[in-house]
């Protein structure tokens, strides 16, 4: 029997109650189905209906949000929806009673539509260049600071810091994202595009960005999958190295980044030098830097004692070449002309001599000169000659030289070494 105390409501209450109950119980939901009755109006709205073996249900996606699907739906296609499921009734229509789903975004359902859809993107990706090799950058081979964007919690985080401690030690500043989910690939575009920023302080913009995510399936990955990543990838002015998933997932953004990892770490690896190896190398380079110095100075050294050598010589030489000629004719000339020629040999012999004199005191001055700016340089490449001009060198208290201020350790103290004498001191 029916109960005579039930509320009656108009058709217009009881579809606004029904939309009222419908918005605060579901709001935004998650809807999976396939696509039939697919059109797209002149105004550039598309209607569809969403169905499975035992409901249908409409669905509309506004034209401002048709251009960011990034892919065509077609009927027969399965997909996941995200949108608001609501009634049709409101003040501008109160005649409609219906209710759907107004979808902001969409994607294939299902591994292998996933990877159709994957596939047909990569295509026209790279026809369009994006992926093409004269676009990569270079990375600095001696970074001063590294960017990560990736998860703030979990062993990724945890991998690439501890490696880069190990390998180089240096500033990493971690831009903090979820790598997979709705809102994923919005938030790393974000992220890639904050560290590029013109007016980001210069003291926190990276040289090299690291971009990582642990492995998943292609539905956890498909974040970096989105065209918006990629789009931000190929327009970064910071290198980018890519290390999503394991070596055997490839998504879109390790075709584009500058550089692909097989894995965070290796990421890591890529980004940093070895400090051991960079100091051997200075050691290295240091070391042929002396040798050649010397050697220089050593060349230079038998140059000037062969010539001189071999000045005195060739002078004997030329001197009694000028007496031999001068005792022949002389031997077939009278007395007045033998004085003319004698008078004109010795002129001659002076002139050649004082000739000879001042090429060779100009010749020896210029090596000894030679040889003064090479041992001024000696002297210029010591760091004493540069404390003695008034500067100092800070040590820490390993003794180690301070270059930057992550060089003094946690006791603070610093070790100064000037001119006539040493001080110890402390950072506060």
């Amino acid at each position: 029997m029916v109960k005579e105390n039930i509320p009656e409501y108009s058709v217009t209450e009881i579809s606004k109650s029904i939309k009222d109950v419908l918005d605060e119980t579901f709001g935004y939901v998650r809807v999976r189905g396939e696509i039939t009755g697919l059109k797209q109006a002149a105004s550039g709205h598309v209607y569809l209906n969403l169905k499975d073996e035992g409901a249908i249900i409409n669905g509309i996606i506004w034209r401002s949000n048709v251009s960011r699907l990034g892919f065509q739906p077609l009927d027969g296609l399965e997909v996941i929806c995200k949108g608001k499921l609501t009634t049709g009734y409101s003040d501008r229509y109160p005649g409609r009673s219906d209710y759907s789903i107004h979808i902001d975004s969409l994607m294939p359902a299902g591994e292998g539509a996933l990877m159709a859809l994957l596939e047909d993107r990569k295509k026209r990706l790279a026809a369009a260049g994006i992926f093409d090799l004269h676009h990569k950058k270079q990375i600095p081979n001696y970074p001063t600071r590294i960017g990560v964007i990736t998860s703030p919690t979990g062993a990724v985080i945890q991998d690439i810091l501890h490696r880069i401690e190990e390998r180089y030690p240096l500033n990493v500043i971690l831009w903090p994202v979820p790598v997979q989910g709705d809102d994923a690939s919005a938030l790393i575009t974000q992220a890639i595009k904050g560290f590029n920023k013109d007016d980001i302080d210069r003291l926190i913009k990276p040289d090299v960005v690291i971009v990582a995510r642990g492995g998943g399936s292609i539905e956890d990955l498909w974040a970096f999958n989105e065209e918006n990543i990629v789009d931000a990838v190929f327009e970064s002015e910071i290198p980018i190295i890519s290390a999503i998933g394991h070596e055997t997932d490839t998504t879109l953004i390790d075709l584009v980044s500058d550089l692909r990892a097989p894995t965070p770490t290796a990421a890591a690896e890529l980004a940093t030098p070895v400090k051991e190896e960079l100091y051997e190398t200075i050691r290295d380079t240091q070391t042929k830097l002396d040798q050649s110095i010397i050697i220089s100075i050593d060349e230079k050294k038998q140059k000037f004692k062969l010539i001189d050598h071999k000045l005195p010589a060739n002078l004997k030489i030329f001197l009694n070449s000028l007496n031999s000629n001068f005792l022949t004719i002389s031997a077939r000339l009278n007395t007045k002309i033998l004085k003319e020629q004698l008078k004109s040999k010795i002129d001659l012999l002076k002139h050649y001599s004082n000739r000879i004199q001042v090429s060779n005191k100009q010749y020896i001055s210029s090596k000894i000169e030679k040889i003064n700016s090479l041992s001024k340089l000696i002297e210029s490449l010591s760091y004493k000659s540069v404390i003695n001009r008034g500067f100092a060198v800070i040590r820490n208290s390993n003794k180690k030289p301070v270059q930057v201020s992550s060089d003094i350790l946690d006791d603070h103290k610093i070790n100064i070494e000037l001119k006539d004498k040493t001080l110890e001191g402390k950072i506060d």
